[in-house]
């Protein structure tokens, strides 16, 4: 078995308001589609250049606020700073915050594992370039302005694998954190819709729906909706938190990493390495297919990839034993939230684990026609299902594809019990978290 990692705080931002856990998992669990229009700032910003695409998605609300004090950065400077840069720089402070743990007492052994694609805001820029320009926008700065900001002095990737960058940059995290190359990580990942080019280059792929709807699964599945957000994890080795007495959320016990590799055309999916990569990381990790009660899926809603992503799930998680195995995925809620897809579907199968509760699929209301689920076990939830270990097994897991054909996985299992507290004399009054 590999080293057990981990999750000790958590921090998000999505779509329909969403800045905390409490309101993610209240959104999750009541099955709420928090697509909506395009907002008046991106449409005013390009005007006709919007006409003729799809634009309802999944958008945050006020994506352009900061507050650059806090962080110590001039004002001058963070006009120029990419909002999904300033993003990370919020949710990584909360993440520390939601873990309890002073960023200071980590700072020396702490990396950070960012994936981010997207390159919009350079086209709000204007005027004569200034020194901030690449700085502020540059994928490698977005994960290097967290570390220097915060004070981290381990590793520091931004990572760029498409539609799954962030559950990449969480594996990566986690085999830093094996490796000994740090003692904590912050992983996960942002996307911000900023500008049309991008949205109209995802729409000539075919891959948007026409409707403006994500519908994993569903037989009226037509493609996706662009989405928003930011997701990032705080995450050490379990035999650390354990001695530090950290509250673990969860422990991710395995993940991996592989390629499509050759397929009928650069973005085909490749059923036998998605079911093969499952396979490989159960194995490493003592897992076994029957111990999963819950897979999240990467479930984009297309017509293409859904049937073939199911495939692979009957093939290395399906069970005959008439026990059942519930997938679902959360761009049904947010739309397709890109690189940071992968982070927010694995936040959502540790707030199952955690609440004991699989959540029901947002925008679901009866299976695609082309796929045959009879005799393998497999259900897309239509309403909350008790978390029962004995009925469905303990564990969860998390799928992420990447358009380039790099596919992640990762497989989680609930917090160990926390060890007895020594006894301590009473508080006489109680932490305020503040800027300095």
């Amino acid at each position: 078995m590999g080293t057990p990692i981990a999750v000790v705080g958590m921090a998000v931002r999505a779509p329909g308001g969403i800045a905390d856990l409490d309101a993610y998992w209240s959104a999750i669990l009541h099955a709420r589609d928090l697509t909506g229009d395009l907002p008046a700032d991106r449409r005013d910003a390009f005007g006709a250049a919007w006409d003729g695409m799809v634009t309802r998605g999944g958008y945050l609300d006020a994506a352009f606020d900061f507050d650059p004090k806090f962080f110590g950065i001039a004002p001058k400077e963070a006009r120029v700073l990419d909002p999904q840069h300033r993003l990370l720089l919020e949710v990584a402070w909360e993440a520390f915050e939601h873990a309890a743990i002073p960023v200071a007492a980590v700072a020396a052994s702490t990396g950070v594992f960012v994936g981010i694609t997207g390159r919009d805001y350079w086209q709000w820029l204007s005027g004569d370039p200034n020194s901030y320009w690449t700085i502020g926008n540059g994928h490698a700065f977005a994960a290097g302005r967290v570390a220097y900001t915060l004070g981290l002095g381990g590793p520091v990737f931004a990572l760029d694998t498409a539609c799954s960058s962030s559950l990449v940059s969480v594996h990566t995290a986690c085999r830093a954190l094996a490796a000994g190359d740090c003692d904590v990580a912050l992983a996960g990942g942002v996307n911000l819709v900023l500008a049309p080019g991008t949205t109209r280059a995802v729409a000539q792929t075919g891959a948007l729906s026409p409707q403006g709807r994500s519908r994993p699964f569903d037989a009226d599945a037509n493609g996706f909706v662009r989405g928003e957000g930011c997701g990032l994890l705080l995450l050490k080795r379990l035999a650390d938190a354990r001695r530090d007495r950290d509250r673990v959320l969860a422990v991710i016990g395995g993940t991996g990493i592989n390629h499509d590799g050759r397929t009928a055309t650069f973005t085909t999916p490749n059923v036998s390495a998605q079911a093969g990569l499952i396979d490989t990381v159960l194995a490493a990790a003592g897992v076994s297919a029957r111990d999963v009660g819950y897979h999240e899926a990467h479930g984009t809603g297309t017509p293409l990839g859904d049937p073939a992503e199911l495939e692979a799930v009957v093939a290395a998680l399906g069970r005959r034993d008439g026990r059942p195995l519930y997938v679902g995925s959360v761009k049904g809620n947010l739309g397709h939230t890109e690189s940071a897809a992968g982070v927010l579907g694995l936040v959502k199968a540790v707030l199952c684990l955690h609440h004991r509760t699989i959540a029901p699929q947002a925008n679901y209301r009866a299976l695609n026609p082309r796929v045959d689920l009879s005799g393998t076990g497999i259900e897309i939830p239509a309403e909350a299902v008790p978390w029962d270990d004995d009925r469905l097994g303990p564990c969860a897991s998390t799928s992420s594809y990447g358009m380039s054909g790099t596919n992640a996985f990762a497989v989680l299992s609930p917090a160990p019990p926390p060890a007895p507290a020594a006894a301590v004399p009473a508080p006489r009054g109680f932490p305020v978290s503040a800027a300095r």
